[in-house]
């Protein structure tokens, strides 16, 4: 059992659903959206650097688990270093705009329920799933043209991340036409 997780909140966090939910706080009123303002993407950026650390506490969760050999341990230490250099890309946005980052509060993923590869695999799934449509809705919310393009840079390299780890599961690597 993942110590201090309720199987609800265990269930949101597998399945990538937290992430969006998370980040849609200031892109849920895109439609009726005035330009923001500066102070807006600075929420954007804080919400998608506590998106990256959540992600990189997953990965470092399955990679101590152990549960992964071969490529697709490989391929997990890939996309675990690809989200530390989002990480340290959204801090420097950050210090560029003077606005100090949230501090890295560590809250490490037990995964005790993680048996196999599978197991570890549909868990990183479901993060990478969110943190896509995560960035897909932040892109439209940002007001500095330089930070959307850098969101969805991000978004592109978090698609990847969910397509190769759905082929490794066996899966079609694109689920539909249309990302959303």
């Amino acid at each position: 059992m993942m110590e201090g997780i309720s199987r609800e909140r265990r269930s949101l966090l597998a399945g990538g659903a937290l992430l969006p939910l998370l980040a849609g706080c200031t892109t849920a009123a895109v439609g009726a959206h005035q330009r923001s303002r500066p102070s807006d993407d600075v929420a954007l950026l804080q919400n998608a650097l506590g998106l990256e650390r959540q992600v990189i506490a997953a990965y470092a969760a399955v990679l101590n688990g152990a549960l992964l050999v071969g490529g697709e341990l490989e391929l997990a230490k890939q996309f675990a270093a690809d989200h530390k250099k989002h990480e340290e890309a959204i801090v420097a946005s950050l210090t560029r705009r003077q606005a100090p980052p949230a501090p890295d509060e560590e809250h490490p993923l037990a995964i005790a329920e993680l048996a196999s590869r599978t197991d570890a695999l549909r868990f990183l799934l479901g993060f990478e799933e969110g943190l896509a449509l995560a960035h897909l809705g932040a892109v439209p919310a940002f007001d500095d043209k330089d930070l959307a393009k850098g969101s969805a840079g991000i978004m592109g390299v978090e698609a990847m991340h969910w397509s190769q780890l759905r082929r490794t599961l066996g899966e079609s690597p694109v689920p539909a036409a249309i990302l959303g």
